[in-house]
């Protein structure tokens, strides 16, 4: 499946909440994620754009494999999940059998809700408050971004991981 994302840097997201709530938006109660990105000793998948992530929640292990599909202006990725029935430790010990490692880890808090075609996923992290929109197409990314009057120039295609590595540049500046 393809994944079409865009990010907004939000200076209220709990006033965003209220807001997408006044549109009729019903958002999941906040959840806490921890995700650990894998590669391999060398950098291997990092150094293609290929992600291998292990996300869990209180409740659910999820593996990910996304690979890149080029395209400007929007994070457009090929998308493989798989929900699996072990904790992410058993996991991640499997993954290091076959030579995997973690190679960077981040938390967050998520709230979901839907709007048109697009998820909506409110997003905080320790280095800033984020609006992510995902859809399966750029169109239906781009209807929600009109729909909630954004400035599509303020639109961030990077990941968390490397919006987290600025942060810490600028941290330590």
């Amino acid at each position: 499946m393809l994944e079409c994302e865009l990010k907004f840097r939000i200076e209220d997201l709990q006033g965003l909440a209220s807001r997408l709530e006044g549109m009729g938006v019903v958002l999941s109660v906040p959840a806490h994620e921890e995700n650990r990105i894998m590669d391999l000793p060398d950098g291997s998948l990092s150094n293609r754009h290929v992600l291998l992530r292990v996300r869990s929640t209180e409740d659910r292990t999820i593996l990910t494999v996304k690979a890149p599909a080029p395209s400007p202006g929007m994070k457009i990725r090929r998308e493989l999940e798989a929900e699996v029935s072990c904790p992410p430790s058993q996991l991640i010990e499997m993954l290091s059998v076959l030579g995997f490692s973690v190679s960077r880890e981040y938390s967050k808090t998520r709230r979901k809700g839907v709007l048109g075609e697009a998820v909506l996923c409110l997003d905080s992290l320790w280095f800033g408050e984020f609006l992510e929109i995902e859809a399966r197409t750029p169109e239906a990314v781009e209807e929600a971004v009109a729909s909630l009057g954004l400035d599509r120039s303020a639109g961030l295609s990077e990941t968390y991981i490397e919006l987290e590595r600025k942060a810490l540049e600028d941290r330590d500046a």
